[in-house]
This record gives C-alpha cells, sequence and structure tokens, in this order.
C-alpha cells in the first residue's frame, strides 16, 4: 500500500505525536470509516484512550493523506 502525505499531513502528524506506522494501522485495517463532506475518507482506528483520524483519498497513485486528527475518546461519567 503506497501512501502520499501532504505537507498539511505531515505538519498535523508531527505537532498530534502521531507516527507514520499508526497511520499506516489505521488505513490497512480502520475501526470504522466515515464519508467526508467533499467526498474524502476519514479512516478511524482506537489506541487505548486515543483514537487517530486519517482523512485521506484512494487514487492510482495510492492513498493521499490530507490530515491526521488524534482526538481523545469521550469516556462516560467524563465531564470535560
Amino acid at each position: 500500500m503506497r501512501i502520499i502525505y501532504t505537507h498539511h499531513a505531515k505538519q498535523r502528524m508531527m505537532q498530534r505525536r502521531v507516527s507514520e506506522e499508526q497511520v499506516n494501522e489505521t488505513l490497512a485495517s480502520p475501526d470504522e470509516v466515515l464519508l467526508g463532506e467533499t467526498g474524502e475518507e476519514i479512516a478511524i482506528r482506537r489506541f487505548g484512550v486515543r483514537e487517530v483520524r486519517v482523512v485521506y483519498q484512494e487514487t492510482n497513485a495510492g492513498f493521499v493523506v490530507y490530515t491526521v486528527m488524534k482526538p481523545r475518546i469521550q469516556m462516560a461519567g467524563d465531564e470535560r
């Protein structure tokens, strides 16, 4: 599986401490995949109490990763 990262995606991975390995795992075996508003896909994979969201589009050249998010999973009783 070929993964092409935009400059923006690489910046966000560094800021959010998301490794290429986590992105690879998320794309290869997501817990969930959502459709974005403009046709892009969002692969979601949980890693403990965190999840990684990879916004991408599959093309003939491979997976083009546009951005990466790492939101905290809201736990039951968590008021934050």
